[in-house]
């Protein structure tokens, strides 16, 4: 006969703990909202964005792309320039600002980060797709929930080149594989010619990038063929070799087949479009297997950077690794263990190229490969197993409380830091750690007391994991980085210039070498004008013009309009003896320092004009 007392009372009376936010479950639900968070959020980064000058030469390139006159030429100049151009640059990069920049409807800086939006919300579709195979419909929702508004993921959504773009080219690879392995065990299927095709495009538009995918996709097929337990293998140990071994035989052949496809594309295009097969430069810093080991790097800075990039994340991403451990993934209508270990695979490469590139980019995004966005993208999928955990309830409200203070102090650490006096001794320090520690431990009693009950408990897990979320969202609006001085005063010298009728050419005269950015504004003024750059007034005034094809018969017609940015001297009574005028049309501006004025130069029709 059991006794039953007053504890065993208690736990009988006491409510079951329920999952947190079961309507997330519903594809009715989790479709819509998978569209609005991949579009919504990047807006913020895309619409007034400032552009630097990285941006503007790559938009530059596009000018060239669309100058040419077929659609054959633009694939010809574009492959052309990325062969030839030293600074990042790739053919369908190239190709997808330049159509962007064909669109009327946006200003000049909306259309050249046009690309990179809808590059962005392509990513967030394509880890949508990726979450959905391996965890299931709400597993995907979590995933895209924390990306959207991550401060990195705006960045995204307002860089050129468009590094989103081979990231999301990327995870269609993996997809497309993870269909390939999940579906049956045959050599050939049409998800591996799609995985073949997506690492070609990743090629295309994001160079060595490609290379660190087919080493994601052969660890992790690897994993997941020798750590995966079939239950259909039974009976001696040499028929579960035997089975084991050709499973390995057909992943094997399926990664060959994935790489023939990927490099017979890249080569016929490059051949078909810049005259040669361009291979990547494997002696140069910027390869991703350059060294794994480099002597410069500090472990110190690495660590910061990896705790800025995660920000809010990081206790989900400590949550997600102990269940990771535990082998408790989320699989109700997902894989499972086996994509699970695709991500671990892909963790693993990830990290050794970001690990081993590190002295070149040191955690920032504008090099010519993203690898802190390709660790982010599977240290996106620990955050969101935590996040899942955290809301089926398999951790108590102690461990969701610690890892969000932990966060917390993880991610103002720097802030609080930064305010410290000059003068700090060992004792403050011991002092300032203690009291924390007494701090934390007092709250998670408080929080624990009052959330003995069901309902207390849920609002409080709740509470912890939307301020986390909210967190993450506000520290990457408020990251955005705002106009510098400078470009309010390009903007508002544009929008001055601009109220001229378009002339027959565009003039910038400069004794030094002229920013990308003023190059790039004065190209986006008039679609049909060349823009024309000189080192003195002579050049513009001796320089022979293009004659227009329909001359006017008034008294005077616009010629040119003259740019000048710097001290230059105005050849004004030699300019008249030609019968020529030049007038100023914009107030005086000042750009990096310089003196940036506009004029409209025209010429007399009576007068006399001398060559």
């Amino acid at each position: 006969m059991e006794v039953v007392n007053d504890a065993r009372l208690m736990e009988l009376v006491r409510e079951p703990a329920r999952e947190l936010l079961p309507a997330a479950r519903r594809a009715s639900v989790v479709q819509p909202l998978v569209v609005l968070l991949a579009f919504l959020p990047g807006l913020l980064g895309f619409w007034n964005r400032s552009l630097d000058e990285a941006t503007c030469r790559q938009g530059l390139l596009a000018f060239d792309v669309v100058a040419g006159e077929r659609p054959m030429d633009w694939f010809v100049t574009a492959s052309r320039d990325a062969a030839e151009s030293s600074s990042p640059a790739f053919p369908l990069a190239t190709l997808a600002t330049a159509l962007g920049l064909q669109v009327e409807l946006l200003s000049s800086e909306s259309r050249l980060l046009l690309v990179s939006y809808l590059s962005s919300a392509f990513l967030l579709l394509c880890l949508n797709g990726l979450a959905k195979k391996v965890g299931g419909s709400r597993f995907a929702l979590l995933v895209v929930c924390l990306a959207c508004g991550h401060r990195e993921f705006f960045i995204l959504s307002e860089s050129l080149p468009p590094v989103s773009l081979p990231l999301a080219f990327a995870v269609l690879a993996f997809r497309a594989m993870l269909t390939h392995q999940s579906a049956d065990r045959a050599f050939v299927s049409w998800p591996l010619v799609a995985s073949g095709l997506a690492l070609a495009a990743c090629w295309l538009s994001g160079g060595e990038l490609a290379f660190a995918g087919l080493g994601m996709l052969l660890v992790g097929s690897l994993l997941s063929v020798l750590l995966k337990k079939d239950p259909s293998v039974r009976g001696t140990l040499k028929r579960a070799i035997r089975q084991r071994l050709s499973s390995l035989l057909i992943a094997v052949v399926s990664l060959v087949l994935v790489t023939m496809i990927a490099v017979a594309i890249v080569a016929g295009w490059q051949s078909a479009f810049s005259e040669r097969v361009r291979l990547p430069n494997i002696a140069g810093s910027s390869f991703w297997f350059r060294r794994v080991w480099p002597i410069e790097t500090r472990a110190a800075e690495a660590a910061q950077a990896m705790w800025q990039m995660m920000g809010a994340w990081l206790g989900f991403a400590v949550i997600g690794v102990v269940q990771l451990a535990r082998r408790r993934m989320p699989h109700r209508d997902g894989l499972g263990s086996e994509g699970a270990w695709l991500i671990v695979g892909w963790g693993v490469v990830a990290w050794l190229s970001w690990w081993a590139t590190w002295s070149e980019h040191h955690g920032n995004w504008t090099d010519s490969v993203t690898w802190p966005g390709f660790l982010l993208l599977p240290m996106l999928f620990f955050a969101a197993w935590g996040l899942d955990a955290a809301l089926r309830r398999e951790f108590g409200l102690g461990s969701v409380l610690t890892a969000t203070l932990g966060t917390l102090g993880v991610v103002f650490a720097p802030q609080w830091t930064a305010r410290l006096p000059s003068s700090v001794t060992g004792t403050w320090i011991a002092a300032s750690v203690l009291t924390g520690a007494v701090v934390i431990w007092a709250g998670l009693l408080v929080v624990r007391k009052l959330a003995k009950s069901e309902s207390h408990s849920r609002r409080a897990l709740l509470s912890c994991i939307v301020f986390l979320v909210l967190t993450d969202v506000t520290n990457g609006i408020f990251s955005r980085p705002r106009l510098a001085d400078d470009e309010r005063e390009l903007l508002a010298f544009r929008r001055q210039l601009i109220m001229e009728s378009p002339p027959d050419d565009c003039w910038l005269t400069t004794d030094e070498t002229s920013p990308a950015r003023l190059r790039f504004f004065l190209r986006s003024l008039w679609r049909d004008v060349t823009l024309r750059e000189a080192n003195d007034w002579e050049t513009v005034l001796f320089e022979p013009q293009r004659t227009s094809a329909a001359r006017s018969v008034e008294s005077s017609k616009v010629r040119a309009i003259v740019v000048t940015w710097g001290s230059s001297k105005l050849p004004a009574e030699d300019r008249k003896r030609r019968g020529q005028s030049l007038t100023q049309v914009t107030a005086p501006h000042y750009f990096q320092g310089q003196p940036l004025k506009g004029y409209r130069w025209t010429e007399r029709a009576e007068g006399p004009v001398s060559r």
